[in-house]
This record gives structure tokens, C-alpha cells and sequence, in this order.
């Protein structure tokens, strides 16, 4: 009689025991499932091929370093490829920006000019771009001696060393008082920074134009 109680409630276990191992299968089943599908879903949402600011660091990357190093030693060569792969990438205005620089290292001013206004780059937030073409354009207008227009876009562009320009403007325009005026401007940012110490060569330089402005007044 005992005998037979072992064995039924043996029995009972072993189902008892089956039916959870089954839960616990399924209900693993059920979490693989779940962890899959936000898998997926957090793959989908990784940058794709066709991502406009993916390819543009894609390219970013690729050529900057070949049109880097032919601005310096061909600037003609620079031009070329840099034109090439505008025409390549109609949309990118990137290479533009480098056919400008090549072809203003050559003092081809007028066209680099009309280069620079040409472009609207959809990245400026990013790489503050327009803020130097502003500059690039106020430096075609100084080298073609078109002095206001090249104090107009020296002055939007916020450039630091846009002061010396500035200044230097005005002195080719014979305007000594403004000249004074930005160069003065700039010796007293310098010696409100904190890094004034590692300027002072830069501010001796300042104050001799200074001086030499205000004799030349006299």
C-alpha cells in the first residue's frame, strides 16, 4: 500500500514538474520574441546609406585630405578635381568651397568672389561655414581694392582677426581714425583675455601701429 503511494505521488511530480518546465519554455519563447523584435527595431533606426548628412562626412572624409594637399602645392590641380567632383555631386556644395579657395590662391579674385556667393551650404550650423565664406568674400573684395565692400563682410563674418583686416582696410582707404579705432579695439580684447601672457609680442605689435597711426595723424 505504501508502495503504491510513492508511486502515485512520484507520479504526480514528474507532471507537475513537466507542465512548469513547459511554462518556463514558452514564457522564454515569449522574451527571446520580445528581444528580438527591439533589436530589430534599434537596427532600423542606425544611419542609413542614403542619410544626406552621413554622405556628406562620408565625403567629408575621403577628400578633404586630397584637396588639402593640392591647395598647398598646385592650386590649378586643386581647381580641376575639386570641379570635377562638384559636378560629380551637384548637391554638395563642399567642393565648391575648395575650387573658391584653389582659384583665390591662384588671384583669380573676381572668381573666386562669385564662387563664395554662389554658395548656400545646407551644413553651415555644423562646420560654420558661411561665416568664413563671408570672410573668404570680404578678402576677394580687399584684393580687388574694393574697400567698403570688403569692410561690409569682414564685419558680418565675426571673425577675431577680421580687426587687422578691418584696420588695414581703412588705412588702404586713408581713413587713419577707424583704422585706430579697430586696432585699438583689438589690443583691449587682448588684454581682457586670460591668455594675454602668451600675447605680448602680438600686443607690442598692436601698440607700434598704434603709435605709428597717430604720428602719421599729426
Amino acid at each position: 500500500m505504501k508502495l503504491k503511494v510513492i508511486r502515485i505521488f512520484a507520479l504526480v511530480f514528474l507532471i507537475f514538474a513537466s507542465v512548469n518546465i513547459a511554462i518556463m519554455f514558452f514564457l522564454g519563447l515569449g522574451a527571446f520574441s520580445d528581444t528580438f523584435k527591439r533589436s530589430s527595431y534599434n537596427f532600423s533606426r542606425e544611419p542609413v546609406e542614403n542619410d544626406t548628412m552621413y554622405l556628406h562626412e562620408q565625403r567629408m572624409d575621403k577628400y578633404s585630405w586630397q584637396l588639402d594637399s593640392l591647395i598647398e602645392v598646385n592650386p590649378l590641380q586643386a581647381e580641376l578635381f575639386s570641379d570635377k567632383l562638384s559636378k560629380k555631386y551637384k548637391k554638395e556644395t563642399f567642393f565648391i568651397e575648395y575650387k573658391a579657395l584653389a582659384v583665390f590662391k591662384q588671384a583669380k579674385f573676381e572668381e573666386a568672389l562669385q564662387l563664395y556667393k554662389e554658395i548656400e551650404n545646407p551644413y553651415s550650423e555644423f562646420v560654420g561655414t558661411k561665416r568664413n565664406d563671408n570672410r573668404n568674400i570680404a578678402l576677394c573684395f580687399k584684393n580687388l581694392k574694393q574697400y567698403d565692400s570688403a569692410v561690409h563682410y569682414f564685419k558680418i563674418s565675426s571673425i577675431d582677426d577680421n580687426l587687422y583686416n578691418l584696420a588695414d582696410c581703412f588705412i588702404l582707404m586713408k581713413q587713419k581714425d577707424s583704422a585706430l579705432f579697430y586696432f585699438r579695439k583689438k589690443l583691449e580684447g587682448i588684454k581682457k583675455s586670460n591668455n594675454k601672457i602668451y600675447q605680448i609680442k602680438e600686443m607690442d605689435f598692436l601698440r607700434y601701429k598704434i603709435d605709428s597711426l597717430k604720428k602719421a595723424s599729426r
